[in-house]
């Protein structure tokens, strides 16, 4: 039931009427029963998964929070984390780690042909876990300021707008929303659904329209130019923030329309003029959950060595950044790379430099660090992309080998295109400083724009295939 589907319109329908229509005090066991039967519709057997691991976390929660002595919070809050990172490892990465200690083996000489355990991933898995794992971080650090539930923490760990692919929400910002009484509001109403159109025009209109040029020439990078290929690495890095910010965008309209204002997960991350500047505007959810649960931690472990300590809780975090997106050893080499760029911004970093940790305020350099940035990173998207080092290869020999052919002038005004409607969309946003920008338009062209979009956008559902979100695989 992906988002850009008629039986989620369905569902989304249904589901706000039920919602609205109980009782006050039977609203959140509403949302909690459309939360299981929006995830139930991918597979319903993962259900199970997710009622058992989010009750037994709860439950450890709650031995946090009773707790009195330090030592004591410290074992309980580490076995749940082992409990949920063990379950996370087991679904997402026996797989990785089994055919990779093979390979390991066959390299040597030593030819292993066992019966690889093949386990289905759970669609989601690493965003609920992970959303989870703030119950138990809130509760040891003593963020929250009322006890919760287990209704309400079901509610939290499996609510429909965010499970498949974020944000991943704080136990603290979320959970007092859930217990507090949500009332209809048509000001949310509309908010919502301005959202969720805007959202959808991302997705479909851009991602997936690039998606369908892109995706062969990745696929089959040996029969296109060095200008095509250099084209399609291009195009990908607006699809993919095109993709992923119009999900977030509709995430954050529909828990607006139920009552709920969850995190901005975007903030014109290509505007950025370094990568760590590019880090505090990308998928911020994420970003800051590193930053706080895993970076910091390890700066605090590593203290005593220095510098040295703060590279090496670098390399660490994006390590797990890269491996937390995929089991597979593109996606850690991608991890590794923005390590690196982070690390030589610690380093080496100055004012006019994409690797670095300071703002720049000359404009000139400003617009040349942006840019700069913005290479680094559609550098590194590139081992994002490909599915396997064989490809890769193939692609990097392509563009060594200088070619055009005769759609030069085709590929160039796609590019351009795409990259000019990504960039007034992102200024739009940044002069409103407001994702909603439907909002702050006049009511009448607001309305006529949103009624012309969602009949071009469900004109396209009926007609074309639905592409699945790039990071709801996660």
């Amino acid at each position: 039931m992906q988002f850009n589907s008629f039986i989620f319109f369905l569902f989304f329908i249904v589901a706000t009427i039920v919602y609205y229509f109980v009782s006050s005090n039977k609203r959140n066991l509403a949302l909690l029963i459309s939360n299981y039967l929006f995830y139930s519709y991918f597979d319903y057997r993962f259900s199970f998964l997710l009622l058992s691991l989010t009750s037994l976390t709860y439950f450890i929660g709650k031995s946090i929070r009773k707790s009195e002595s330090y030592e004591s919070k410290k074992k309980i809050i580490t076995l749940g984390i082992t409990v949920n990172i063990l379950i996370l490892g087991v679904f997402k990465y026996l797989n990785f780690f089994s055919e990779s200690f093979v390979w390991l083996l066959n390299q040597f000489g030593l030819y292993l042909d066992p019966l690889t355990i093949k386990i289905i991933q759970p669609l989601g898995i690493s965003f609920y876990i992970f959303q989870s794992l703030t119950w138990l971080f809130d509760n040891y650090y003593e963020k929250l300021d009322e006890d919760y539930n287990l209704i309400e923490f079901l509610t939290f760990s499996s609510f429909f707008p965010t499970v498949i692919a974020g944000p991943i929400e704080r136990a603290h910002r979320l959970m007092p929303q859930i217990k507090s009484n949500r009332i209809f509001n048509k000001e949310n109403l509309k908010a919502g659904i301005y959202l969720i159109v805007y959202g959808l025009f991302r997705k479909i209109f851009i991602g997936d329209t690039i998606g369908r040029m892109i995706n062969h020439i990745f696929a089959e990078p040996e029969y296109f130019t060095s200008f095509e290929i250099f084209s399609a690495i291009l195009l990908y890095a607006i699809q993919i923030y095109n993709d992923f910010a119009g999900y977030s965008n509709i995430a954050k309209g529909v828990a607006k329309v139920l009552g709920f204002d969850i995190m901005l997960n975007f903030r014109q991350p290509y505007l950025a003029n370094s990568v760590t500047d590019f880090w505090r505007r990308w998928h911020i959810s994420f970003s800051s959950w590193l930053r706080d649960y895993i970076f910091y931690p390890l700066q605090l472990k590593f203290r005593y060595y220095g510098r040295w300590g703060n590279l090496i809780a670098i390399i660490l975090t994006f390590l797990i950044c890269g491996l937390w997106h995929g089991a597979s050893l593109n996606f850690v080499l991608w991890g590794f790379l923005h390590g690196i760029y982070l690390s030589a911004a610690f380093l080496f970093g100055n004012n006019s430099s994409p690797l670095s940790n300071k703002d720049v305020s000359n404009t000139n350099l400003k617009l040349l660090s942006v840019i700069k940035t913005f290479i680094l990173v559609t550098v590194a998207w590139i081992l994002f992309r490909v599915e396997n080092f064989d490809t890769l290869k193939t692609l990097l020999f392509q563009l060594s080998i200088f070619s055009t052919g005769e759609f030069v002038e085709r590929f160039l005004k796609i590019t351009l295109s795409y990259y000019l409607i990504s960039f007034i969309l992102d200024y739009i946003e940044m002069r409103f400083q407001t994702e909603n920008i439907l909002l702050k338009l006049k009511p009448a062209v607001a309305l006529g724009i949103s009624i012309v979009v969602t009949i071009l956008i469900f004109s396209y559902l009926l007609t074309s295939d639905k592409a699945p979100f790039i990071y709801a695989r996660f």
